[in-house]
């Protein structure tokens, strides 16, 4: 769906015939973000806790807690989407071996 978005944005731009401006107009268009995995969480963990836990290091786009589909119960992971490559390292390096993180327990 996102694509005939944007291979109709091409054609009212005119750019489909040309190859370059086209690819920049794809390039542009996509939403980059930079993915971390969070092991050993707590059980106690939240979306809310993850996310403020990581939100001092850059702007969370998305905070995920992993749980089992069955029981509903965290698996102990998740994951945290910045909005930029500095922002994700920063986190990795500050967080990277920390035994916890405020919010992960009760």
């Amino acid at each position: 769906m996102a694509m005939a978005a944007l291979r109709e944005a091409s054609r009212c731009l005119g750019l489909a015939s040309r190859g370059s401006p086209r690819h920049v107009l794809l390039a542009h268009s996509c939403s980059i973000t930079y993915k971390l995995f969070i092991g050993g969480l707590s059980q106690f963990a939240t979306e809310d806790s993850l996310a403020e836990a990581f939100s001092r290091y850059g702007q969370v786009i998305e905070a995920t807690v992993v749980a089992d589909k069955v029981t509903k119960r965290p698996k102990g992971f998740g994951f945290v989407k910045f909005a930029s490559q500095e922002e994700a390292n920063n986190a990795r390096e500050e967080m990277n071996g920390k035994a916890r993180f405020e919010g992960s327990t009760p």
